[in-house]
């Protein structure tokens, strides 16, 4: 696939139909085009060349859309920047890459004169790697993964296709822009399938009261949600009103970046009506599967594979488990790491996942974490098992469990637990070993019950468990 023409395409058949809306304006293909036109001139006029890294250090906003594709026409490196990272991985990220020029600056971009064309112009050299996209990461600097423009463009075309997006899509932007899933879930993916970008505000815990605002008012139908964002929007709902008009405009709400606690699965439902799509990918494959919305109403698996995307497992001895093995046209170029470049690729091609998985029914099951497996006895502990079992009950906000070293069992099972507000953490655990002791089998029962405030999350909203682990030991 030609990534550039693919783009072109899009863009002319949509030219004059709404590519992005938000409180300040909407933008036709034409006019977002003619904005990043104008962002592209003014870096060259900056000095940056054909080739150059740009760094994208912004708030989520139109500017840091348009800025996306400005890098796009002006054959520009893109490194996308969370200004919400802390500063040393910043200057890391940056000392890293040695971009030509640092974008963070949105008023600055907001207030260039557009560049307007009869055409888009996308022309970017097929098989250079176009973005490094930098890892949150749980242990150690940021990984760069480094993907080339037709990667990502092939990829959510064949997402497009298999679930359904297309023209009439409405998607609700609220993930930061500067992590893959906020630009090739929901950005590049709207965008080709000809749909609408409905930008909202970087989602805040104290906007969850007046967050269907504007989805209501944009007539949205369609939303990328963590399941941490999912279980927060069903627990802060307060109007049934307000979330049954919402869950009825929406034909698909996609779950992603972790897994998704049948908990939350069921609360979501029963709030606004609709199921929640679980989907599976990586920042080093891109969007492996993803649930139709029929599938989510029978919540098995993470759906099927994308057309071209295989699956495998390899035997990991030392844990008797079998990793997952993703095969895909799709895969990154490489690394970038603190100590050089490399990729994680097998011999043949092969990114092994780290995680658990199984394919039924011709669905894709993650049935965990092989980092986060416990051995406790020599048995098998998967954390997602024992953390279903925890979320079911009534009381418990947040739960995530990890293993301890332990002098006899090898490893002891600890849930990390958050309650919600007025609960007795006492009576809780009690109910909690007699929920534990009905549910699990013996020796994957929690040995110890640890009640926290919070559990540490990186900007993506992922649990970090290394945190926990160093916490507790």
């Amino acid at each position: 696939m030609n990534a550039s023409a693919q783009l072109n395409r899009i863009f002319a058949a949509r030219w004059n139909a709404p590519a992005l809306i938000c409180d300040e304006r909407v933008f036709s293909y034409g006019e977002l085009h003619a904005q990043a036109a104008g962002m592209a001139a003014w870096l060259a006029a900056q000095g940056c060349r054909s080739g150059d890294s740009v760094a994208l250090r912004l708030p989520n906003g139109w500017p840091f859309a348009a800025a996306y594709l400005a890098c796009l026409l002006g054959r520009h490196r893109i490194i996308p920047v969370n200004p919400e990272l802390n500063p040393d991985d910043q200057t890391y990220i940056l000392e890293r890459t040695q971009p030509r020029i640092v974008l963070e600056d949105a008023a600055l971009l907001a207030a260039l004169p557009s560049l307007p064309s009869t055409q888009a112009a996308f022309d970017y050299p097929p098989g250079s790697v176009v973005a490094i996209f930098f890892t949150s990461g749980t242990t150690g600097r940021p990984k760069g993964v480094c993907h080339t423009l037709d990667a990502l463009v092939g990829n959510v075309v064949a997402f497009n296709q298999s679930l359904g997006l297309d023209a009439d899509t409405r998607l609700y932007h609220l993930l930061p822009m500067a992590y893959m899933a906020g630009f090739l879930n929901t950005l590049l993916s709207p965008w080709l399938a000809g749909g609408v970008v409905l930008l909202g505000p970087r989602f805040r815990p104290a906007d969850a009261l007046q967050f269907w605002q504007r989805p209501l008012a944009w007539n949205a139908n369609a939303l990328w949600l963590t399941p941490t964002l999912a279980a927060m929007l069903a627990r802060m709902s307060r109007d049934a009103d307000i979330a049954r008009r919402a869950g009825a405009g929406l034909r698909q709400v996609f779950c992603g970046t972790a897994p998704l606690p049948e908990a939350t699965r069921a609360a979501f439902r029963a709030t606004f009506g609709c199921d929640l799509q679980e989907s599976y990918g990586m920042s080093e494959v891109l969007l492996v599967a993803a649930q139709t919305r029929a599938e989510a109403a029978r919540g098995t698996g993470v759906g099927r594979l994308l057309p071209g995307v295989s699956a495998a497992f390899r035997a990991t001895p030392e844990l008797n488990a079998q990793e997952l093995v993703i095969h895909t046209p799709w895969a990154l170029t490489g690394y970038l790491l603190e100590q050089g470049e490399g990729s994680p690729l097998l011999d043949d091609g092969g990114m092994p996942s780290g995680d658990l998985g199984e394919v039924v029914e011709g669905r894709l099951a993650i049935t965990g974490r092989l980092k986060d497996l416990i051995i406790r006895g020599g048995l098998n502990v998967s954390p997602v098992a024992v953390e279903g079992a925890l979320l079911r009950q009534p009381g418990v906000l947040e739960a995530a469990v990890v293993g301890l070293p332990h002098a006899f069992w090898g490893e002891s099972i600890v849930a990390c637990l958050v309650a919600e507000a007025g609960q007795d953490t006492a009576t809780l655990q009690t109910a909690l070993q007699a929920r534990c002791q009905a549910e699990l089998g013996e020796g994957t029962r929690p040995d110890r019950y640890a009640w926290l405030d919070a559990l540490p999350r990186a900007s993506t909203g992922k649990i970090q468990k290394y945190l926990l682990r160093e916490r507790l030991a």
